[in-house]
């Protein structure tokens, strides 16, 4: 059996990456042509077809997105490989692919990566933030950030920190509305639902005793984002439910206030979530760690 070329492996990862094979032409800084041929002498190679393409999109294939994991990786590391040779040290290089929730990502996770960007000047880092549930493997992230509760999967997780969810109001609007001994009497107050949550406006309270009580929430205005949700309660629109640690200043300073203290709702976790894969570039390490260090600080953990 003829040996396969794994010079190959760089093409196909470029494809993948950049979505045509035009850009990983760009990219790659080769003509079309020869990157076209590459994928098709691979695709011989293996006996598979790894991506179905027309004149203008490109998708993996279900083998051409599990070759892909593998052949990133591979690729990956060869590149670092070189890297060390070349520098003596094991300093990080390459791209670094980020996902985190807008609040979360604009809060604490942008700093860290200017922080990161000025020690390891080597490593190109993108940064998208959504609060929509990006797949690492799909989405082709290195470390995808979650707040909340993680659905079963066969990525890797690692937990970061815990959180508590609590109930928000300006103070002006609780004096208006008078501050609640229950939480059942939070269903008279006008409501700011999060549409990204799965179910938005019932919430289960208890307390220490063991007294539990489901408050179904009157909403009266809705968005998909955390700020913009903390925004509208800030400006007296309603209250709200919130991570803590994400209305802590507001809290410590007097423009937010806890409602109902007393009673606690399902606290969330704050996660790390990788791609289920044997390797991680020396840049997902690096950053990984500084993040977790940089977020406990900031959470005074």
């Amino acid at each position: 059996m003829k040996k396969p070329s794994l010079n190959r492996l760089e093409y196909f990862v470029a494809i993948a990456e950049a979505g045509t094979i035009t850009a990983a032409a760009e990219r790659m800084r080769i003509s079309k042509a020869v990157v076209s041929k590459q994928l098709q002498l691979l695709e011989e190679e293996l006996g598979a077809t790894l991506i179905v393409r027309n004149s203008r999109h490109l998708n993996l294939t279900e083998t051409g997105q599990s070759f892909y994991e593998a052949a990133r990786a591979s690729v990956a590391q060869a590149e670092e490989a070189f890297e060390m040779v070349r520098q003596g040290r094991a300093e990080p290089t390459g791209n670094l692919r980020i996902t985190a929730p807008l609040d979360m990502g604009v809060t604490y996770v942008s700093p860290v990566v200017a922080e990161f960007r000025t020690a390891y000047p080597a490593v190109t880092v993108d940064l998208t933030l959504s609060d929509t549930r990006l797949d690492p493997v799909e989405s082709r992230f290195d470390i995808a950030y979650r707040v909340g509760w993680l659905s079963d999967s066969a990525n890797v997780a690692r937990k970061l920190a815990d959180f508590q969810q609590i109930v928000v109001s300006a103070p002006e609007l609780a004096e208006q509305f008078g501050r609640p001994d229950h939480p059942d009497e939070l269903a008279a107050f006008p409501f700011v639902e999060h549409r990204a949550l799965p179910n938005p406006l019932t919430w289960r309270f208890s307390k220490a005793t063991g007294e539990s009580t489901e408050v179904q929430m009157t909403a009266v205005l809705r968005a998909d984002v955390t700020p913009a949700i903390k925004a509208m309660v800030l400006e007296m629109a309603g209250i709200s439910i919130l991570p803590d640690f994400f209305v802590k200043k507001e809290i410590e300073s007097g423009t937010l206030i806890r409602l109902v203290p007393d009673w606690t709702l399902p606290s969330g976790g704050i996660y790390a979530v990788y791609p289920p894969t044997q390797f991680r570039s020396a840049a997902t390490k690096q950053f990984a760690e500084l993040f977790a260090a940089r977020l406990r600080k900031s959470l005074s953990l």
